[in-house]
């Protein structure tokens, strides 16, 4: 076979000085080799070293988050929450200051009576449990001030507390409606795990526990700017206001589009009861947010949000078909048994773009079935075309393969000629037959990999031709069949009392 001088790339078809020239072309080594990262946006205090607004990479297992945007944070308690969840992956975080006109949100807790008897008052601060030492004839004043000390030794804790003449007051300690999801709760696990109040004492604590009037939060913009051209797959962030989801499902979308075609999602979490949950999510239909619902959950729902983070990144990295039913959110405490979802608020809230969890008698809270909040197409009509969090991550990944496919073929720098044109074999060139060739063959791989299936039906529905208005261009209609998590399972009994064959 003669080999063309064409063929070379580097040396040249006119060189004459004798010697031996060796150039080295990896173009025909191809296929998709990927690295996922996440991001977390939440909200610093002034004592973190981190700069307003600037992409970070937070460092190993997350332990430096509290220096970096102050202890105690919404960040810092983002970034802890998530490293319970994933400890692999790459996480970057921009840290964004509390607005100027910001509220912090607050609570006070009364104390009443004097100490009959001494106990370790167990008092739970956004999920974390501390233990205040009360001592017969301990009068309110000496119960908060006891309470006070104990907050101060946890500089970790998202609130501060003061107290005076019996009344504990915890203020947040960003400031926005973040704070209005931290929540204080007194012997929360009740006398079967030896947690009660003090005989002689009686403390109350208005709203449930949470803290309140917390308003202003920061414009989300000027992170989504600082994100600049890294790549991200995974971003977690804490407001679920108007404002903040329009402004991140806009950036979302505008990565998802031909020629940025970056595969990322987006991850929160929304308090409220069944019908405010309800009420929000109907409002929304974003095709890259998941919105991960709470109610009476102990811990703040940005936390959650953090978690729910840290198993998506990991899992739908790991195989984005793979269900996620039943994966454990770590370090989340359920709600208590009366106040748990049933079958009806749950399926009525997955109908309203809200994912819901399951709590199990062990008290972990798992994944039920995460979706995204789109629900209607753009006339109106219920679609599932991207419900599952798992069709947008599956659609994501074979997008990225099949590039990695397309380009493998654009580094060879081919020829671009018809079906059944005679070239010789050392010049690189492609027809609209070779082309659609390759992407059958890759797709085979994918099958084998799980992300998709129907070979047969694929290749009958795959079109590749040249372009009737462009020379140089070839265009092609690329349909997958992406493969399924299996979510439901349904079964029927038939009973008999005897089996007769008649």
């Amino acid at each position: 076979m003669t080999v063309p001088n064409e063929a070379f790339n580097e040396i040249a078809i006119n060189a004459r000085v004798a010697g031996t020239y060796i150039e080295v072309d990896g173009s025909r080594v191809n296929g998709l080799v990927s690295n996922h990262v996440a991001l977390l946006i939440g909200q610093s205090l002034a004592s973190g070293t981190a700069n307003d607004a600037e992409l970070l990479l937070v460092p190993g297992s997350g332990a430096s988050a509290g220096e970096m945007f102050g202890k105690g944070s919404n960040l810092a308690l983002m970034v802890e929450a998530y490293r319970q969840n994933n400890t692999t992956m790459t996480l970057y975080a921009i840290a964004l200051p509390d607005l100027v006109a910001g509220v912090k949100a607050s609570v006070a807790m009364t104390i009443t009576g004097t100490a009959t008897e001494s106990r370790a008052l167990a008092v739970y601060v956004a999920g974390v449990r501390l233990f205040v030492p009360v001592v017969v004839d301990d009068t309110p004043s000496d119960v908060a001030a006891s309470v006070v000390a104990a907050i101060a030794e946890l500089p970790n804790l998202p609130v501060t507390a003061t107290a005076e003449a019996g009344v504990v007051t915890f203020t947040a300690k960003n400031a926005g409606e973040v704070g209005n999801d931290i929540r204080m709760q007194i012997a929360l696990r009740g006398i079967m795990s030896g947690e009660k109040v003090p005989a002689g004492i009686s403390i109350a604590v208005p709203n449930s526990g949470f803290l309140q009037n917390g308003s202003g939060n920061p414009d989300i913009a000027g992170a989504l700017a600082a994100i600049g051209s890294q790549e991200v797959n995974y971003v977690g962030f804490p407001w679920t206001d108007g404002g903040t989801l329009d402004a991140i499902s806009e950036w979302l979308e505008s990565r998802q589009k031909a020629g940025v075609e970056i595969d990322v999602k987006g991850f929160t979490a929304r308090r409220g009861t069944i019908s405010e949950l309800q009420t929000f999510g109907a409002s929304r239909n974003d095709r890259f947010v998941s919105t991960i619902g709470t109610y009476d959950a102990p811990g703040p729902a940005w936390m959650r949000a953090a978690r729910y983070l840290g198993q998506m990144s990991g899992k739908l990295f790991n195989h984005p078909a793979r269900p996620l039913g039943g994966v454990e959110l770590v370090g989340e405490m359920a709600p208590p048994e009366k106040s748990r979802m049933d079958y009806i608020d749950k399926n009525t809230l997955m109908f309203a773009g809200i994912t819901v969890t399951d709590e199990g008698r062990d008290g972990k809270v798992r994944l039920n079935m995460p979706i995204t909040m789109y629900q209607t197409n753009e006339f109106g009509d219920l679609s599932e075309a991207y419900l599952l969090v798992n069709t947008v991550a599956q659609f994501g990944r074979v997008r990225d393969e099949l590039e990695s496919v397309l380009n493998g073929i654009r580094m060879l720098r081919p020829i671009l000629v018809d079906d059944g044109t005679a070239v010789d074999e050392g010049i690189a060139y492609v027809t609209p037959r070779s082309v659609r060739a390759s992407m059958i063959a890759h797709y085979e791989y994918m099958v084998r990999l799980g992300l998709v299936e129907d070979v047969d039906g694929f290749a009958g529905r795959l079109e590749v031709s040249k372009s009737p208005t462009n020379s140089y261009r070839l265009n092609a209609i690329y349909r997958p069949d992406l493969s399924n998590p299996l979510y439901l399972l349904a079964a029927k009994i038939e009973f008999e009392l005897d089996f007769r064959d008649f």
